[in-house]
């Protein structure tokens, strides 16, 4: 832990970072302006963050007298930064600078229900991507890995609590990728890692209040409020997925019935869209599953959907409303500036949102629903891997605090 001189020069070193990062170009003199610090202070900072690669040097402006002062730049390719996401699905990466920027990406799909294994396949993706990493980078280009997993998640203490998809119990997820990939390892929640995404690179920059829903395998909200990640007093808020939709509904995989999980999630939406068809009723889906139902998944019905098969749009209307209900009682409780609709089965498109939103408003109380929006995801599938990543970022930036 710093202490004494060690503290106060790590938190000038930040301060200036910081509002070069964010104000730059501009030089010495009005850095010294802004921070209030000393010119030979400042002189000492810049030289540090120069040989570090932080910052660079980009030319000259304007002079009031003497020589032009040299202009100082934030370089966003100083360090990378790997965010990643442990879904129910899939595994996904990215490699990024720190201004967001995404070099490369992997991809696998979740094959188990083992939470050592599937750390393994997330250890695998993130290997690629550090084997992507320039030569002329160096040792210690990657300054950290963030990741989002599904389910229950202690970010203070790197624990994986809990999840409905996958055996496990407090496995101390961010500890072991740690060990193995000689990189610093944050964890997080899938969903609040979207929030953090969408605020940080996506539909939401600079929304201080907002909830994210993850539709896919499993539902989730990430809440931020006044800029803050909120958790819970056990950092388990945002289980939205096992709230209770319909009380006459079908057992959720967490034990419960009628959990907007168990009647809107992607394996639900596939469930009874394969229900109505074994009840006689004629869908494309048949054929685009090649007349073997085991084999329907969400996508095939948002497929059908697309194409105008009237089963599949019934379907995800009935999932849409499901879900609507549940966000409207969300916008109540929370009073978001903005939800975020995303997720592998969130990007249905408007046969989903649509009725997501005539549900929502029509639940929210009339002064709220005039003041919130609800969109779709600007960033997609990477939502959660840029949250991660974000999570660094924000880590790699943040001032040293005292005491």
């Amino acid at each position: 832990m710093l202490a004494g001189p060690e503290l106060i020069r790590a938190i000038n070193k930040q301060r200036v970072l910081r509002l070069i990062r964010g104000a730059g170009p501009l030089s010495r003199a009005d850095a010294a302006e802004a921070t209030g610090l000393t010119r030979p202070t400042i002189s000492a900072v810049v030289a540090e963050l120069l040989d570090e690669g932080w910052v660079v040097e980009v030319g000259t402006g304007e002079s009031s007298g003497g020589r032009p002062p040299i202009l100082l730049r934030f370089n966003p390719r100083a360090r990378l930064v790997v965010g990643a996401e442990l879904s129910a699905g899939h595994v996904r990466a990215v490699l990024a600078d720190l201004s967001g920027v995404v070099r490369h990406r992997v991809k696998h799909r979740v094959e188990s229900t083992d939470p050592l294994a599937e750390l393994a396949r997330v250890e695998q993706a993130i290997r690629e991507l550090l084997a992507a990493v320039p030569g002329e980078s160096g040792p210690g280009a990657v300054a950290g890995i963030g990741l989002g997993i599904t389910g229950m998640v202690s970010a203070t203490a790197g624990l994986w609590r809990y999840s409905p998809h996958f055996a496990v119990h407090d496995l101390p997820a961010a500890d072991l990728l740690t060990e193995r990939l000689g990189v610093p390892v944050l964890i997080e929640n899938d969903a609040r890692a979207m929030a953090w995404g969408e605020r940080s690179f996506g539909a939401a920059r600079g929304v201080d209040n907002l909830a994210y829903i993850r539709v896919g395998v499993g539902i989730g909200a990430g809440l931020i409020i006044r800029g803050q990640l909120y958790g819970g007093a056990h950092e388990g808020a945002g289980e939205i997925g096992h709230t209770i939709v319909d009380d006459d509904g079908p057992l959720c995989a967490c034990g419960s019935y009628g959990c907007l999980e168990a009647v809107a999630s992607a394996p639900a939406i596939a469930r009874r869209a394969v229900e109505r068809i074994q009840q006689g009723a004629a869908s494309t889906i048949s054929d685009l599953s090649n007349g073997d139902l085991n084999k329907v998944i969400g996508t095939t019905v948002i497929e059908a959907a697309h194409a105008g098969d009237p089963l599949a749009r019934e379907t995800l209307l009935e999932a849409g409303r499901y879900l609507g209900l549940a966000i409207g009682n969300l916008i109540n409780l929370f009073n978001p500036a903005m939800v975020v609709i995303g997720g592998g089965t969130g990007l249905a498109g408007d046969e989903l949102l649509q009725p997501v939103i005539a549900v929502a408003m029509a639940r929210a109380l009339p002064a709220l629903r005039e003041r919130v929006q609800i969109v779709e995801t600007a960033l997609g599938e990477d939502s959660c891997p840029m949250g991660g990543a974000a999570m660094v970022i924000e880590e790699l930036f943040r001032v040293p605090s005292v005491g």
